[in-house]
């Protein structure tokens, strides 16, 4: 499932750092639908999750460390698998949300005031050409639990197509598709440009533009509506289609 939620901001303005914004509302309004139920099954452990979203902001201003907006209307796209339901959980939490008050850093808050289905298409082909969704990007991230620090690869990287292999292999073992499945997957940069983004006080380097996918058709299906690659869930990792070459 795949919708677009419509905000409304008191004042046109946001933190540039503002991943975790959107990360809150979602904890919020799962939190407030039916007494919590499904909160512990997306914001407890650290399994992955399987649902992405990107922030489309209207014609943003980098000024400091805040982002000054044309307007006050912030469109989010969320997109879920739909084996578990995810997509349907949250629904029903946005439309528990809608209308109210959400506060904002300095003063600041947003309202959600309209929900819409988007369409989704069926990926049929093992060859997809993807684009990432403004606002998010792709993001390939090596973890050294020894150091405890991370290492982000880009498309121009060396050791980039290795990275976002073990990536994928992970995301596909926890989202119960084989290891094999991942491994065969290919990536075809086609228009690609590397991008900072701020989150939680550092900056991320990620992948944005254009790129073909050859892979399992039902894995390629997961990626396009849970997310791909590292921290998909955390606004990273949204696609769309382009086209699909017919076999």
């Amino acid at each position: 499932m795949r919708v677009e939620l419509l905000f409304e901001l008191e004042n046109p303005e946001l933190p540039k750092d503002n991943k975790s914004i959107w990360i809150s509302f979602l904890k919020n309004v799962l939190s407030n639908c039916n007494k919590g139920k499904y909160y512990g099954r997306y914001f407890s452990g650290t399994n992955s999750k399987d649902y992405t979203f990107s922030v489309i902001l209207p014609k943003p201003q980098f000024v400091g460390e805040k982002v000054l907006l044309e307007n006050n209307q912030v469109k989010m796209i969320f997109s879920a698998d739909d084996r578990n339901k995810s997509g349907l959980i949250f629904y029903a939490a946005f439309i528990q949300a809608k209308k109210r008050k959400f506060p904002l850093p300095e003063g600041n808050a947003m309202i959600l005031t309209n929900i819409r289905q988007l369409r989704e298409q069926l990926i049929v082909s093992s060859k997809v050409m993807f684009r990432t969704v403004t606002g998010g990007g792709l993001v390939v991230r090596e973890h050294d639990k020894e150091k405890n620090s991370d290492r982000y690869y880009t498309f121009q990287d060396e050791g980039f197509h290795d990275t976002l292999k073990t990536v994928l292999k992970l995301q596909a073992n926890e989202a119960g598709f084989s290891e094999h499945l991942a491994e065969k997957i290919t990536m075809t940069p086609i228009q690609c440009r590397k991008v900072l983004v701020k989150q939680y006080g550092t900056y991320v380097d990620v992948t944005v533009g254009i790129f073909q996918l050859e892979g399992d058709p039902d894995l390629l299906q997961y990626l396009y509506q849970a997310g791909m690659g590292s921290k998909h869930s955390m606004g990273y990792g949204l696609l769309d289609i382009i086209s699909q070459e017919h076999e």
